[in-house]
């Protein structure tokens, strides 16, 4: 491969996820997957995708990650990686970007064909209005991108829990016993939707516990305290899209990504996530009119730092 290549990198708790794109283009090629814990950091995990590639040389890099991204020394929220902006440079003879991952998938908006989207309601984005993505995975991440397209990269999956309902008050009460605060992110994520698998098994009377995988197996099995599980995370994720969409005036739309929904979407009750997220009171009527959808693109971190890529050219 010659020089004019660039590497693009989307760090999750999970996987990292790896693709090649040439000067001037954010076409995604080479793309692999690899579990962040097979590698002790993001630098052996680079150096094993140019490996597997046969790349020698690469002209620019840019990594989409979780969590703060401002500091030369990052500590991923969910993976055991640390990174180091100083070794980064000193171990790779390339132009290095480093840009929060749901700042990545906010740029792929824009290029995503209309397959790439599943619209929950009737409203469609206005033009020139904010636009918020929210995703429910390892973690919980979201950012925001105003009317002239600057980027907010938010750690809005670090919100406080707040139930709306006394079923979800119960949840939350039992959830204090595991943790001091309970943020969204206990909830609306991999772990929260085992955490919600367990609060409920106790609500009905039998402790379990069950992996997320395994929560997810048992919801296609239609299993009574996994199928209550994800009507919980189904309404909480609403309710809490709905917040954030109030927040920002989201007129262009709040998207929905992350590795979950697209496993469970065809379980879930689409009816009752648009009632949950517009139902806000006074502000129901407003959040009836901002357009909702979920990603269903695989890559949309990968082919969001790719754009970047371009806009930095």
């Amino acid at each position: 491969m010659e020089q004019r290549l660039n590497l693009v990198a989307d760090i999750g708790g999970t996987n990292a996820r790896f693709a090649i794109t040439e000067i001037g283009s954010p076409l995604l090629t080479e793309i692999l997957i690899f579990p962040c814990s097979d590698f002790s950091g993001l630098a052996e995990s680079i150096q094993f995708y140019f490996d597997k590639v046969g790349l020698n040389t690469i002209s620019e890099i840019c990594l989409a990650i979780p969590g703060p991204v401002d500091f030369d020394h990052i500590e991923l929220p969910n993976c055991h990686w640390i990174i180091d902006r100083n070794t980064l440079y000193q171990t790779f003879d390339a132009k290095i970007s480093i840009i929060n991952d749901y700042s990545a998938q906010l740029l792929s908006l824009d290029v995503l064909a209309e397959k790439d989207l599943l619209w929950v309601g009737e409203p469609r984005p206005e033009k020139s209005k904010v636009k918020v993505i929210l995703g429910a995975g390892t973690g919980l991440g979201a950012a925001i991108m105003s009317q002239n397209g600057d980027i907010l990269p938010s750690e809005g999956g670090h919100l406080t829990f707040a139930p709306t309902t006394p079923h979800e008050l119960e949840i939350l009460q039992l959830l204090w016993q595991r943790y001091d605060r309970v943020s969204v992110e206990r909830i609306l994520s991999g772990q929260g939707i085992s955490n919600l698998y367990w609060a409920n098994s106790l609500l009905m009377g039998q402790e379990k516990e069950g992996k997320p995988e395994e929560v997810h197996e048992l919801i296609l099995q239609e299993d009574e305290c996994a199928l209550r599980s994800l009507e919980d995370f189904t309404a909480i994720y609403a309710s809490v899209a709905g917040d954030i969409a109030i927040v920002s005036g989201a007129l262009g739309g709040v998207y929905l990504s992350g590795g979950i929904l697209p496993k469970l979407i065809t379980r879930m009750d689409v009816e009752l996530f648009r009632q949950r997220f517009n139902s806000k009171g006074r502000f129901s009527d407003y959040c009836s009119r901002i357009p909702l959808a979920l990603v269903l693109n695989e890559h949309p971190g990968l082919l969001g730092a790719a754009i970047k890529l371009l806009a930095n050219q």
